[in-house]
C-alpha cells in the first residue's frame, strides 16, 4: 500500500524506520522536486515527503520512527558520484610516489600536499627526495625517485627533459609522471636502464633535434618499457591495492562521492588480476568508502579471475551477483593520449597552434574500434571509449555509425570520455546513434590558459567540454576529474561547467556554461545514468539506495559563483552508513 510520502510494501513494520530531516531535501526528481525529509530502512528510501506526513503516517501504523537530526540545519541531496577515475593509481600514488603538481591538493588524511610552480622549485624539490630517500635508493639498481602529477605547460611550457633531470641526479632513476597519466619524462640514468636509447624512432618516443632521445615518453605501449623497470613502481601487492583503493575512496567521500566509476579495471599499469581482486577483498573486508563501479579495461579481460571462472567468464560472475557495493559497467577503451601531451588526436587540418607539435596517433583504428565495441556488445555492455581530441571523437563515431548499419542498438549507453574539442556535429550525430559524451569539465580550470597558449588556442578552448551544447542536443552527459589527473570532486566538477573559468581567472565560452540546476543534476542523475544505475541512485525516490550527499548551503543559481566552496557536511550511503567531514 503506497501513500503520498511514504510506500508501506517497502517497510517491515516490526522494525524502526530512520527519518532524516533538513532544511530541505533536494530529491533531482522532476515530479518531487523538494521535500522536508526522507525515510528509510534495510538500506533504500522508504518515504520522502513533508515530515508531518511521515510522521504522521507511520504513527498511524504502528511503525517506530527514529528521527535523525543530525542535518536539520542543512540540505541533503541524491548521493554525488564520481563517473571517471582511475582510484588504484590515486591510492597508490598517494601512500607510494611524491607528488610534484602545479596546485596543491588533498591527501587521504585531509591535509593539503602543497603544489610546486617553478623548475627551480621542482628541481631542488627533487634533490632534497633523493637525500631524504637515499639508502632506498642506493640498495637496488632498480629504486626509482617516482613523482607524480607534473606537467610542464602549467611551468609555462618549461623543458624538464634530462638534461634538466640529470642536474638533479645523474645517480638514480628519476621518473616525473605527468597529470595527464600519458607522458613521462625520465633522466638520462633511466633512459640507459630501459634502453630507449637503442630503440627505433617512434612518435611516442621524443628526441631533441639531433636525434638523442630526450626523456619524455609518451603511451602505455611506449611506456611500459619504464614500468618494467621500476619507473612508477608502487605497492601493487594484495594489501598494498587494497589499501589503495580504501585511500582513494576515502578522498572521494571526503569530497561528496557515495559512489565512484574504476575506468580501467586490471589496466595494465597494475598486474594481473590484482586491481579486480582488489576490490573484491576491499569490499569483503568493509574497507571501502564508496560504493565503486568496475569498468573492464578492453586489453585484459583474459585476466580476469574470480572462483573457478576466468575471462568473461569471471567479469559475468561478477556483474551476475548484483552486489550493490561492488558493480561491474562498461567495457573501457582507449583511442588517443592527452591534449596538454599533444598527443590527443586531431581533425585533419586542425593543429597544435605550438609550432613543431605534430598531430596526435590514433591508439585504435577505426576497424580495431568496430571489433571492441562489438565484443563489448555481444557480452550485453555499453563500452567507454576515450576520445580527447575531435579527430579520435570522429572515429569512434564513425565504428560505432557502422556497428548501427547492421546492429540496432539495444539499450548501450555508449560513453565517450573526455570528449574535449567535439564539434556541433559530432554532438548531433551521437545524438542520432545512442552515444553520450562525459565531459572533462575540470580541464577548463587547471590547462584552460595553458591550452589558449600551447595547444590549441583560444578559439579551441572556447569549445572545450562543451556541456551547453551536449545539454542542447538532448545528451545524458557527464563530467568528471579523472583523478589521478585532478582531485576528484563533483562539487568542483559542477562549478567548471556553471563557470568555465581558468585558473587566472578567465573565462572561456561563456555561451557553454551550464546552470547551477542543470550542472547538480548531471553529478547525480546523469552519473547514475551512465552507469545503467538511474533505477537505484541518482535521485532520492522510494525504492532507491539511500544515498545523500549533505551540504551547507542549497546549491542556487546566486551562488553559482561560489558553488564550489559550498561546505559538504557529510555524506550517508544505505541509510546507516554517516560519514561527517
Amino acid at each position: 500500500m503506497n501513500y503520498q510520502a511514504l510506500c508501506m510494501r517497502l517497510i517491515d513494520i516490526k522494525q524502526p524506520v530512520t527519518v532524516f530531516t533538513a532544511q530541505k531535501v533536494i530529491t533531482m526528481n522532476p515530479e518531487q522536486p523538494e521535500a522536508e525529509a526522507v525515510a528509510v530502512q534495510n538500506g533504500v528510501i522508504v518515504g520522502v515527503g513533508t515530515l508531518e506526513a511521515i510522521r504522521s503516517l507511520l504513527s498511524a501504523h504502528r511503525i517506530e520512527a527514529q528521527f535523525n537530526e543530525t542535518f536539520e540545519q542543512n540540505y541533503i541531496y541524491a548521493g554525488f558520484a564520481e563517473h571517471h577515475m582511475h582510484p588504484h593509481v590515486l591510492g597508490a600514488y598517494l601512500k607510494d610516489s611524491h607528488y610534484v603538481g602545479y596546485v596543491d591538493r588533498k591527501a587521504a588524511d585531509g591535509s593539503v600536499m602543497k603544489g610546486i610552480q617553478s623548475v627551480e622549485q621542482l628541481t631542488e624539490h627533487l634533490k632534497s627526495l633523493i637525500e631524504k630517500d637515499r639508502a632506498r635508493l642506493e640498495s637496488d639498481s632498480e629504486q626509482w625517485l617516482n613523482c607524480w602529477g607534473f606537467d610542464p605547460l602549467l611551468l609555462a611550457g618549461a623543458d624538464v627533459t634530462r638534461n634538466v633531470l640529470d642536474e638533479v641526479s645523474k645517480e638514480f632513476p628519476i621518473c616525473l609522471g605527468h597529470a595527464s597519466g600519458h607522458v613521462i619524462n625520465i633522466n638520462s640514468v633511466a633512459i640507459e636502464l630501459c634502453g630507449y636509447e637503442n630503440m627505433a624512432e617512434d612518435p611516442n618516443l621524443f628526441r631533441y633535434e639531433n636525434g638523442q632521445v630526450n626523456g619524455t615518453v609518451a603511451e602505455p605501449a611506449m611506456m611500459q618499457f619504464a614500468f618494467a623497470k621500476g619507473a612508477a613502481r608502487m605497492d601493487f601487492s594484495e594489501e598494498g591495492i587494497i589499501h589503495a583503493g580504501e585511500l582513494a575512496t576515502k578522498v572521494a567521500r571526503i569530497n561528496g562521492c557515495t559512489s565512484v566509476t574504476d575506468k580501467g579495471t586490471n589496466f595494465p599499469l597494475t598486474p594481473g588480476n590484482v586491481a579486480a581482486e582488489g576490490w573484491l577483498k576491499a569490499q569483503e573486508q568493509g574497507r571501502l568508502y564508496t560504493r565503486v563501479n568496475m569498468e573492464p579495461w578492453f586489453a585484459s579481460i583474459d585476466r580476469w579471475v574470480y572462483g573457478d571462472k576466468e575471462g568473461w567468464d569471471a567479469v559475468h560472475a561478477i556483474r551476475d551477483e548484483k552486489n550493490p557495493y561492488l558493480s561491474v559497467g562498461n567495457f573501457k577503451m582507449l583511442t588517443d593520449g592527452s591534449i596538454q601531451g599533444f598527443t590527443a588526436h586531431l581533425l585533419p587540418g586542425q593543429n597544435y597552434v605550438t609550432e613543431g607539435k605534430p598531430n596526435g596517433h590514433l591508439l585504435m583504428s577505426k576497424e580495431k574500434l568496430i571489433e571492441q565495441i562489438s565484443i563489448g556488445e555481444s557480452h550485453g555492455m555499453s563500452c567507454s571509449i576515450h576520445t580527447n581530441g575531435n579527430g579520435a571523437t570522429e572515429v569512434a563515431i564513425q565504428a560505432i555509425e557502422e556497428i548501427r548499419k547492421t546492429k540496432p542498438n539495444f539499450g548501450f549507453r555508449h560513453s565517450l570520455e573526455h570528449c574535449q574539442l567535439a564539434t556541433e556535429n559530432q554532438f548531433y550525430r551521437m545524438k542520432q546513434v545512442g552515444i553520450t559524451p562525459n565531459l572533462f569539465t575540470n580541464h577548463l580550470y587547471y590547462w584552460g590558459d595553458v591550452h589558449a597558449k600551447y595547444t590549441v588556442g583560444e578559439h579551441g578552448v572556447r569549445r572545450m567540454d562543451a556541456c551547453r551544447s551536449a545539454t542542447n542536443h538532448g545528451l545524458m552527459h557527464g563530467v568528471h576529474s579523472d583523478d589521478m589527473v585532478t582531485e576528484v570532486s563533483p562539487l568542483f566538477s559542477a562549478w567548471c561547467a556553471v563557470n568555465r573559468r581558468s585558473l587566472s581567472g578567465k573565462v572561456y565560452g561563456e555561451d557553454q556554461c551550464l546552470t547551477v540546476a542543470e550542472a547538480m543534476r548531471v553529478i547525480t542523475y546523469n552519473h547514475a545514468w551512465l552507469a545503467h544505475q538511474e533505477d537505484v541512485r541518482g535521485s532520492i525516490e522510494v525504492g532507491k539506495w539511500a544515498d545523500f550527499t549533505i551540504l551547507a548551503e542549497e546549491a542556487t543559481e546566486e551562488k553559482r559563483e561560489t558553488l564550489k566552496d559550498i561546505r559538504i557536511v557529510g555524506t550517508v550511503i544505505g541509510g546507516d552508513d554517516i560519514f561527517l567531514n
